[in-house]
């Protein structure tokens, strides 16, 4: 029997067509469409939605995932900054609410899954390899708190091929996840940087003479 099948190829959690390249199947947007029973949202508005990763890396971290699906930060554009600066206000909003509420149901945001009870622990003291610089929001109300970490992996270190902003607060619960978390290191790339080269001018070579 002749099967009609569509030949596909899988890349870190998205299904492609191998005929047309054409995205048939992606983990983080069936996450953001509520049909993963494993991941529950904690957020969702008309641009972004937030969910809890499955190995969480800090004493509090958040996945925040555009419904639009970008493939990394290596496909964002200018017309994308809007974008990212949303999710970042509602990571910072998140972080900042939460993170005061660990491991009781008093928050005073409205979410779609109840926060998470398994986060209070304490690991001894780690070297800090991601410096408060990596907190870039600017708005004078909001203190700043060094702790908060934003930021993506640049591909191809990133684990999912759906663009995503970890919204972490320190400290990290292993050497190992503050390792893939430090900003020295070429696999990081804080929301400040990329942010800051959405907002440069395209460089176009000189015409001839």
């Amino acid at each position: 029997m002749e099967s009609n099948a569509v030949p596909t190829r899988s890349k870190k959690g998205v299904v492609y067509s191998r005929v047309t390249g054409e995205i048939i199947d992606c983990l983080f947007c069936r996450i953001v469409r509520g049909q993963s029973p494993q991941n529950h949202l904690w957020y969702q508005d008309d641009k972004c939605a937030i969910f809890i990763p499955r190995t969480p890396a800090a004493r509090l971290h958040l996945l925040v995932v555009p419904l639009q699906h970008i493939q990394t930060v290596a496909t964002l554009n200018g017309e994308h900054r809007e974008l990212l600066e949303h999710m970042q206000k509602v990571a910072l909003e998140q972080l900042r609410v939460h993170s005061q509420y660990l491991g009781s149901h008093e928050s005073p945001l409205t979410n779609l899954a109840p926060p998470p009870t398994h986060y209070p622990f304490n690991r001894g003291h780690l070297p800090d390899l991601c410096p408060s610089s990596t907190y870039t929001y600017r708005d004078e109300a909001t203190p700043r708190d060094s702790s908060f970490v934003f930021c993506f992996h640049r591909p191809p270190y990133n684990s999912i091929d759906h663009l995503h902003l970890h919204a972490i607060q320190k400290p990290y619960r292993t050497w190992w996840n503050q390792f893939m978390f430090a900003e020295i290191f070429p696999w990081h790339g804080s929301y400040g940087h990329i942010i800051q080269k959405l907002m440069l001018p395209v460089r176009t070579a000189s015409p001839k003479e």
